[in-house]
Formats: structure tokens, C-alpha cells, sequence
């Protein structure tokens, strides 16, 4: 029962925050102004492309980077291993066509949200610590109902995920816009 309230609030958040206007999100911690937040993970997945129904079995490496302007602008990137990334700006699609990643932060809470194609969503959250010098990273995936995930490839297409697990997650601050 724990799990299934965890995937609900979970594609709640999602909802809730792929739908907020930008006027209401909160802004980013002052001390956070002119860093990155980078965050790393892997996640272990069993995939079946829709076009030949091929399953495989992948280990595919990602990394979400948050950076936050001296103006409090926030920019973020997702890359996923040799599969490319995808660069936004508050909110909006990229022209990878990836999904929209809302960026949310609640005091010493940075919460990044994207809802799958279809069936799922993915929660990447950061900690940090009371300075702002460190921090601890999270990711969920979250599927809603009893279908497949299905999920946009950055180099276009789509994919089915059969079943996914993150491994260890690692969380870093760094100076400096890393876009430029």
C-alpha cells in the first residue's frame, strides 16, 4: 500500500507542477544564484522498441543539471548517456521534444518533475545541506496503473519500459553556469 500512495502523490506532483504558471513556482534559494546542481544516476531497465517488439536489457547512465542565475533564471539539462540531452529553459519543450521538466524548489528541497509519454513519471529531488555547499540526490519513477511506461527517446521516437530500478545517485554543486 506504501508504494501505491508513494506513485500517487508522486504523479500528483507532476500534474501539479507541469501545470503551474511560472508567476507561481517558488523562487530558487539565494545562495543557489550562479551555481549547478548536478545530479547523476543510472537506472537498470528492461525496454521493448514498439516498432520491431524487441526487448532489451539496458544500463543506461543520466544526468540532470540545474543551473541558477544570478537573476534566478532557472535552466536545466538531462542527458542520457550517448543518447544525447535535452536543454529547457522555465519549463518548456526543447527540440529533442522531450518532456517538459517542471523545476520546483521548497527551502533546503530542489524537486525536478517529468511525466513520461504515457503511464509513468520521473521525480528527480536534491537535498541540501543548510550552507548550500552539499547536497543529497534522489530520483522515483513512478508508474500510474497497471499499463506500461512508455517514454519519448531524445533521438526521437519512443520506447516501452517494462520495468526499471535507479542505482546509486550522486548529488554535487558547482560555481558557474556549466552552459556556457
Amino acid at each position: 500500500m506504501r508504494v501505491r500512495q508513494l506513485l500517487s502523490t508522486l504523479l500528483g506532483t507532476a500534474v501539479a507542477l507541469a501545470g503551474m504558471s511560472l508567476s507561481t513556482a517558488l523562487a530558487a534559494p539565494a545562495q543557489l544564484r550562479g551555481k549547478a546542481v548536478v545530479i547523476s544516476w543510472t537506472e537498470q531497465r528492461r525496454e521493448r522498441s514498439p516498432a520491431t517488439q524487441q526487448e532489451t536489457n539496458a544500463n543506461r547512465p543520466f544526468a540532470l543539471t540545474v543551473y541558477v542565475s544570478p537573476s534566478d533564471q532557472t535552466f536545466n539539462r538531462l542527458s542520457a548517456g550517448n543518447a544525447g540531452s535535452s536543454d529547457q529553459a522555465k519549463g518548456s519543450k526543447d527540440r529533442t521534444r522531450f518532456a517538459v521538466r517542471a523545476v520546483n524548489f521548497s527551502g533546503t528541497r530542489m524537486t525536478v518533475t517529468n511525466t513520461f509519454s504515457a503511464g509513468g513519471a520521473r521525480q528527480i529531488s536534491a537535498t541540501f545541506d543548510a550552507g548550500f555547499s552539499g547536497c543529497t540526490g534522489t530520483v522515483v519513477i513512478g508508474r500510474s496503473g497497471s499499463g506500461p511506461i512508455t517514454q519519448s527517446k531524445m533521438g526521437g521516437g519512443e520506447i516501452v519500459v517494462l520495468s526499471v530500478s535507479v542505482g546509486a545517485v550522486s548529488c554535487a554543486i558547482t560555481s558557474g553556469n556549466p552552459f556556457q
